[in-house]
């Protein structure tokens, strides 16, 4: 689906803007776990691969709801 791997990867900076400590940390490891370069995660990539690996890496890191 074209930008939802944008939009994964933006909400784990959340709604504040700059992103606390703990958003940007959590980016940090996201980014390092999926393997995504994040200037080349716009809104108009449409990437299947991509999305898995974001969401892999979304699941491992922010603690269960």
């Amino acid at each position: 689906m074209k930008g939802r791997a944008y939009q994964l990867l933006r909400s784990c900076l959340g709604e504040r803007n700059p992103p606390s400590a703990r958003g940007a940390f959590i980016y940090a490891r996201v980014i390092m776990r999926a393997r995504v370069v994040p200037e080349e995660i716009t809104p108009a990539l449409d990437d299947p691969e991509i999305e898995r690996r974001l969401e892999s890496a979304l699941s491992e890191i922010l603690p269960r709801e």
